[in-house]
């Protein structure tokens, strides 16, 4: 009894070193590891959708099935992704949660290892592209981010990406280079439309009111 005791601490020891070590390296922000459906308010309509991705992790992965969270400012598209990027490390499953902004810097950062780079990215089993769509839009970033997202699109594996490009804008994109790179993630991607309250605005005016108490006492 002891001895089993003493192995199932072991093995929960190990896996939470594991966990520790695929947030450590997917996360590009610490506070991401707070995105968890733990911690979800229970505002956000489309959580059932992110739960329901997780659950049915292993047939959105055999069927490259990714998502498109997409919706006006501050309405917890990333905080969903972020719940599905934790929940499915906790199942020591390696995912990958950056932004273009990180991505582009990495890359001008490692001019010469830059297929690598791109690579390592695509044998993440799942990748999550934040705040798609307010990179630079110069003709060098443009790209890149294409190749980021055809490579990911040949690798055939699942990418989630979040907006706040309405649909319409990803449909009908003002240029040739804009329209190669949405006509792929679009193709890999099923809309999920993030609507409801903007939950930045609503803390920044309870943030607010407290200030006015305090002052106030």
């Amino acid at each position: 009894a002891q001895r089993r005791e003493r192995e199932a601490a072991e093995q929960q020891r190990k896996h939470r070193d594991k966990v520790e070590e695929l947030k450590r390296l997917g996360f590009t922000d610490p506070a991401m590891r707070e995105w968890t459906f733990a911690n979800d308010n229970g505002r956000n309509p489309q959580i059932k959708t992110a739960h329901s991705y997780v659950a049915k992790w292993e047939k959105m992965q055999a069927g490259n099935h990714g998502l498109l969270l997409w919706g006006s400012v501050g309405t917890g598209k990333s905080y969903l992704a972020g719940c599905i990027a934790n929940a499915l490390m906790e199942q020591e499953i390696s995912v990958k949660m950056t932004n273009f902004a990180a991505v582009l810097n990495d890359l001008a950062a490692t001019f010469e290892g830059r297929n690598e780079y791109i690579s390592k990215l695509c044998r993440y089993p799942l990748l999550i592209l934040d705040d798609f769509g307010m990179e630079r839009g110069t003709e060098y970033g443009l790209e890149q981010v294409y190749n980021v997202i055809d490579s990911r699109y040949r690798s055939e594996k699942p990418l989630i990406v979040t907006t706040n490009l309405s649909l319409d804008e990803l449909n009908n994109p003002l240029d040739t280079a804009h329209k190669r790179i949405y006509d792929r993630v679009t193709e890999m991607c099923t809309p999920v439309c993030c609507s409801g309250v903007n939950f930045r605005r609503e803390k920044a005016q309870e943030k607010m009111e407290r200030l006015k108490k305090l002052m106030n006492d």
